[in-house]
C-alpha cells in the first residue's frame, strides 16, 4: 500500500509528540534531585511546536528542607536568584551556594550570586564564619550589613529566602513514571 506525504502527517506528529513527552519526562525524572529544577511540560498545540522546543514550565514551589549548611539559600515565592552569567546577569534556582576563591558566594556552576546595596568595606566572606542571610536577602557579616542578594521576582506575591536549606526539585517521580509507562 502507498503512503502520500498527507497520510503519514498525522501519524508522524503523534509520534513526535509521543517522542517529546517521552523525552520531558526523562529529563524530569534524571533531574528529580537536582536542587531547584523545575518541572517541564513540552507543548503541543500545533505541529510546528511539536517540531519546536515549545515548553511549559511548572514553577510551583518545590519542598524546602534544612541542610544545616549557611551557604545553602532557598526561595520560597515566585522568585529566581540572579547570578552572574556570560552576557550578565541570568536568573537561576540553583540554591547551594559555595564560597569561591574570591571568597563571593558562587552557585555549582561557578556563577557567581549578584549582591546589590553593597557596603563601602571591602569584606570577604571568606575571612567570616559568622555570616546570616535573613529573610529578605541580606547578607550580615556579624552585625554588619553587607549586602542584599539580588532576586528576579515574577509576581508580586511575598517571597522570603531561607538560609541553610534548599529547594528539592517540584518532580513528583510516582506521577512521572506513570506518565512514563502510560507513553510506551
Amino acid at each position: 500500500m502507498n503512503y502520500t506525504q498527507k497520510d503519514l502527517g498525522p501519524t508522524i506528529g503523534g509520534m513526535l509528540y509521543k517522542l517529546k513527552m517521552i523525552e520531558a519526562i526523562t529529563n524530569n525524572i534524571a533531574n528529580s534531585g537536582t536542587a531547584g529544577y523545575k518541572r517541564v511540560i513540552p507543548e503541543a498545540i500545533s505541529f510546528k511546536s511539536v517540531l519546536g522546543e515549545a515548553a511549559i514550565h511548572d514553577y510551583t514551589q518545590g519542598p524546602v528542607s534544612k541542610t544545616g549548611n549557611k551557604f545553602d539559600l532557598a526561595i520560597e515565592g515566585n522568585a529566581h536568584f540572579l547570578v552572574e552569567g556570560k552576557n550578565g546577569p541570568e536568573a537561576s534556582r540553583l540554591s547551594n551556594f559555595q564560597l569561591n576563591s574570591k571568597g563571593n558566594l558562587s552557585n555549582v556552576l561557578g556563577q557567581e550570586l549578584v549582591v546589590i546595596d553593597k557596603t563601602e568595606k571591602d569584606i570577604n566572606l571568606a575571612k567570616s564564619n559568622d555570616i546570616t542571610i535573613n529573610a529578605n536577602g541580606e547578607i550580615f557579616v556579624g552585625t554588619e550589613k553587607y549586602g542584599r542578594i539580588a532576586l528576579q521576582i515574577l509576581d508580586s506575591k511575598p517571597v522570603r529566602i531561607h538560609q541553610g536549606s534548599v529547594e528539592s526539585s517540584n518532580v513528583d517521580m510516582i506521577g512521572e513514571m506513570a506518565s512514563l509507562s502510560l507513553m510506551l
